[in-house]
């Protein structure tokens, strides 16, 4: 008979990742109970949530929502990291906690990437990626420089003819 805690721990993992498209799963052994509940807090002030569960209950849950290859990943003290729409603010609190730590700690292990399983090498390169409302004010300013420049050249043959009648009065009135 599964014991009643497993189950329970079973369904809310089932229930969490059945929205989520990204997650992370980093090595958090070294951490104090302090240092951990510091990166909790982090990770949930950047848009993430931090879940420490036991190995097998989490393959369980991935192999349930058709996600395989983190068999070998899963061992040894493992946290689980959803992300929600941006998985770059969640990266960068991690990276971030972990060049504070002594040890270098969380530790990627690896991860989901939006239906893709990536190494453990993905959470930094995430990380240095600008976060979504950087990259949405880099498209405005991209798409808005045409339309500028656009603004300047429909506006400058009115612009000219005022000047050309400028110094047509101007010179009428020297003479």
């Amino acid at each position: 008979m599964a014991n009643p805690r497993n189950v329970a721990s079973v369904a809310q993992l089932r229930e969490l990742l059945a929205g989520a498209s990204t997650f992370f799963l980093v090595d958090y052994q070294g951490l104090s109970a302090g240092d951990l509940h510091r990166l909790r807090a982090q990770v949930r002030s950047a848009g993430g949530r931090l879940l420490v569960a036991k190995n097998t209950l989490i393959n369980v849950v991935l192999e349930q929502h058709g996600i395989e290859g983190f068999a070998e990943t899963l061992t040894g003290p493992t946290a689980l990291v959803l992300v929600g729409d941006d998985p770059v603010a969640p990266a960068k609190a991690l990276t971030d906690y972990a060049k504070a730590h002594a040890k270098d700690l969380p530790a990627s292990k690896g991860g989901y990437l939006q239906g893709s399983v990536v190494g453990p090498e993905a959470l930094a390169k995430i990380a240095k990626l600008p976060s979504r409302e950087e990259l949405l004010s880099q498209l405005v300013g991209v798409l808005q420089a045409p339309l500028s420049q656009m603004v300047g050249v429909l506006e400058a043959p009115p612009q000219n003819l005022v000047t050309v009648f400028n110094n047509y009065a101007d010179k009428m009135k020297e003479a």
